[in-house]
């Protein structure tokens, strides 16, 4: 997913470029990428038009910038909670609540990245591969650690990530019950992990 920017080296720019992300999100999120342009984003960060391609070469550029930061603080919040844990399960029980608190926090992420598949469908499938690629290396360790069993690591990855995302779907568009209460959500998740569905 590469993003040709211009990356700001002052501070005044990169204050001027973090208003235009900023905006972008928010006009992103209430409008969506279609419905937004470059000159409603300008206009909401309070920039001239033309400072936008200082940075940016286009809306595209710009979105492809927001899904790269929106996934590198999604691993780099995970990773640091993941990090103090010594075992699988505890690794990813910590992981599931980091994303469902980071989603919580950022609702925003979830409009943004699924918008997507709709702008362009090798942007969404190179996102969620990223981020499988990362999460099989981990399991592949469990599987030789002895910690979980030897099965199809890449099936996991995505069954994994997929009850992290619908979880905090579930938290974030207050969908049932109970959704303020993470460690119990938590909690339910990985005893279906750890016992399976089936008596």
């Amino acid at each position: 997913m590469h993003t040709p920017i211009s990356e700001p080296t002052t501070r005044n720019a990169k204050a001027t470029f973090n208003h235009i992300l900023d905006a972008a999100i928010e006009l992103f999120y209430k409008d969506g990428y279609h419905r937004t342009t470059v000159n409603n984003i300008t206009k909401h960060a309070g920039v001239a038009a033309g400072t936008f391609y200082l940075y940016f070469p286009s809306k595209l550029a710009l979105y492809k910038h927001v899904l790269i930061t929106f996934s590198h603080n999604i691993r780099r919040e995970i990773a640091a909670k993941v990090a103090v844990k010594e075992t699988r399960y505890e690794k990813e029980r910590e992981g599931i609540k980091a994303f469902i608190l980071l989603a919580k926090k950022h609702p925003q992420m979830y409009n943004i990245i699924y918008e997507s598949l709709y702008i362009d469908r090798a942007l969404f499938k190179d996102y969620y591969e990223s981020f499988a690629l990362r999460y099989i290396r981990g399991l592949n360790e469990s599987v030789k650690n002895k910690e979980i069993r030897d099965i199809d690591t890449e099936i996991v990855s995505y069954v994994l990530m997929g009850i992290s995302n619908f979880i905090g779907l579930k938290v974030v568009l207050d969908l049932g019950n109970n959704n303020d209460d993470i460690d119990y959500i938590v909690d339910q998740v990985m005893e279906l992990i750890k016992a399976g569905l089936f008596r």
